[in-house]
This record gives structure tokens, sequence and C-alpha cells, in this order.
């Protein structure tokens, strides 16, 4: 193993992480609320339904593991606290910021957690009589994500003076949520189906 093996390994679970928050966010976020229900829906309501769990429990499941403890039954995970723990000392600026960014995770991860305890990886019955978990806002996930970010490329700065851009800010058109539906809606009007 070489010494940036862990950071590397992180960091593609990281864009994994960004891209299915991502997709998830583009179809189904405020943006494209409107037209999501005119023809996003109605086009297969079953698969986008699901589609829109799988990427939210997917997503919710990814940052879970990440904030795993450094080993479960006495195997290594690669989590947050292996990567603070293989690569520390750090300088005290990294150290401070790194701090800040795990109070900022602990303040938005117990929801999170909750779900992925009784609802994603078990099958808690408590819960699955009485649908008692609470909602996660969008911004405790976005708040989680930012700080597991921040806290990789802290330590690869400092570690290796280098940070990374987990997901392209200038993505082509074909690539987002709009293009889809443009060719579900163009789809359904050459077909004769409803479109609002």
């Amino acid at each position: 193993m070489s010494q940036f093996d862990i950071l590397e390994a992180f960091k593609k679970e990281l864009w994994d992480l960004e891209n299915h928050w991502y997709l998830f966010l583009d179809l189904y976020g405020h943006e494209h609320k409107k037209r999501r229900r005119e023809v996003l829906f109605p086009s297969h309501p079953l698969l986008f339904d699901t589609i829109k769990l799988r990427l939210h429990d997917h997503v919710l499941l990814i940052i879970s593991r990440l904030l795993d403890p450094e080993k479960t039954c006495g195997k290594h995970n690669l989590s947050l606290k292996t990567l603070i723990s293989t690569y520390k000392p750090f300088s005290s600026e990294a150290l401070e910021v790194i701090e800040n960014a795990q109070s900022d995770i602990l303040a938005n991860f117990t929801k999170i957690k909750t779900h992925r305890n009784k609802r994603i990886s078990h099958n808690d019955l408590t819960n699955k009589l009485n649908f008692d978990l609470p909602t996660i806002p969008i911004k405790e996930i976005e708040s989680v994500i930012d700080s597991l970010e921040l806290v990789f490329n802290t330590i690869s700065i400092d570690k290796r003076n280098r940070s990374h851009e987990f997901f392209p800010r200038n993505l082509d058109d074909n690539y987002k949520a709009g293009h889809l539906l443009d060719i579900l809606e163009a789809g359904r009007k050459a077909l004769g189906l409803d479109v609002r």
C-alpha cells in the first residue's frame, strides 16, 4: 500500500457520493418540480419514484459508511476516522478546520444515521409498524457532504498540496435533468400523450 492509497480510495467514495447526490437533486430537486410532475412521473411513475428512493438511500448509505468507526468486528473500514488517524498529525490550521468540520458533521448526522440503522440497513420492526422516522432536510445532507469534502481536501492539501473538486460545475446540458425531461416530453407529444 502506498502512502496516499487511503486518500485516493476516500476520494473515489466522495466522487460516487457527489454523483448520486447531483443526480438526486437534478432530477428531484426544486428546479424541475413542475415539469417533473407533468413529464417525468407520468412517463413511468413506478420507475421514477423507485429511482428517487434508491438515489436518496444510496446517498445516505455512502455517508453512513464514511462515518463508520475505524474498525467493525476487527476489520478496518474506509471511513473518516480511518482517514484522519492515517494522516495525523496535521498542521494547527488543518486541525482546526478538521475539528470544525467534524462538529458540523455530528450536528447534522443524527437523522441520517437513524434512517440507515432503522430503515436502510435493517428492518426495524417498530419503524415498519409506526413509520416514525424523522424527515432529513436536504440542507443537513448537503452540510455533511460539504464537511466530508472539506476534511478530505484539508488533509490532501496538508499532506500532498492538492485539492479536488468532486463535481464539475460546468456540465454539458446533455448531462442535466432538463435534457431528459425534454426527451420524455417530446416522446409523449409524439405519441399523443398528455403533456400539460
